[in-house]
């Protein structure tokens, strides 16, 4: 097999422009695994799944290039900074890092200030706001001269995995797209100094599901959906995947023997009904979206949180 892995975000230096649709800061490139040193800088994968889709791979790289120098297998021995090469890229073993408590707790505030809470504010009364804040833990973060929402990543264990950093229009409720993403291990002076953070990603709300073992999961792409849509239908525990790309058996391994159906974004369906059938257990893929929605709305790419 071939050694190399698409980049783990770490801030806007590790996202490039597309090759294809020639967005800024949404293409992941890739590296192998035992150097860091990226492939061609056409290798890569572009975030703008749905409205994009680039995506050229080290298989297909190397198919075109066949005189490329290439690795087949691991070396007999590992070069001296292979453990800490693999420990920035988060993908030694089973081992993560975790985010201080306190960091959290020291976010649970200023939802004044909070544009996603604020919008919030106009689709649900104050006492279900405050009970969806609760439930996911939902924080603020000022950096850059801007207020951020994050979502945290807490498992059924209570570990904080990480954050999510997303700025909002107060009156829609759509993301700035003028302000990036970001993620906590990547800009907290605590956690970006130490410059070892092992990412391991969940679930986004995969703690709730500790206190409720029968209740059916939804899985949903955002964060955003997530808690509109518990907020709108409590008969499922509403779960995130984070990302188009993020919905694979690796992170949802913590849903089995439950009842799981996945609500995938307009233009997402086909992707996620092909991903979940290579999956060694059921997620039902709901078609709702595809059969209710007109052609602007494909379009625009809405997901259930926009039709609830």
């Amino acid at each position: 097999m071939y050694l190399f892995m698409l980049e783990k975000y770490n801030g806007r230096n590790s996202r490039f422009t597309c090759p294809s649709c020639k967005q800024t800061n949404q293409f992941t490139r890739y590296i192998d695994t035992i150097t860091g040193e990226y492939l061609a800088d056409h290798v890569g994968i572009c975030n703008r799944a749905n409205n994009c889709g680039y995506h050229y791979s080290p298989k297909q790289y190397f198919n075109d290039n066949p005189d490329a120098p290439r690795r087949e297998k691991l070396p007999e021995k590992r070069p001296d900074n292979y453990k800490k090469i693999i420990s920035k890229k988060g993908e030694e073993g089973s081992i993560f890092s975790k985010v201080p408590a306190s960091i959290l707790d020291n976010s649970i505030t200023n939802y004044n200030g909070n544009h996603f809470v604020t919008y919030l504010n106009t689709i649900f009364q104050p006492e279900v706001v405050q009970h969806l804040l609760n439930l996911y833990q939902i924080g603020t973060y000022y950096i850059y001269g801007s207020t951020y929402t994050i979502f945290w990543q807490i498992d059924v264990g209570n570990n904080v995995r990480t954050g999510k950093l997303i700025s909002y229009n107060p009156q829609t409720g759509h993301r700035n797209k003028h302000k990036p993403t970001n993620w906590i291990h990547a800009v907290h002076p605590e956690l970006k100094s130490a410059n070892t953070f092992n990412l391991k990603q969940c679930l986004f709300g995969e703690h709730i599901l500790s206190a409720d073992s029968s209740t059916p999961v939804a899985l949903v792409e955002s964060e955003k959906t997530a808690v509109i849509a518990i907020g709108k239908l409590p008969c499922y525990l509403w779960l995130a995947t984070g990302s188009l790309h993020e919905f694979k058996q690796s992170k949802l391994e913590i849903l089995l023997g439950r009842r799981v159906v996945a609500f995938p974004d307009l233009g997402a369906y086909d992707r996620w009904q092909q991903k979940a059938s290579t999956f060694s257990f059921k997620v039902d893929i709901s078609n709702y979206l595809e059969i209710h929605a007109t052609d602007e709305q494909r379009k625009e790419g809405l997901d259930i949180a926009d039709f609830l």
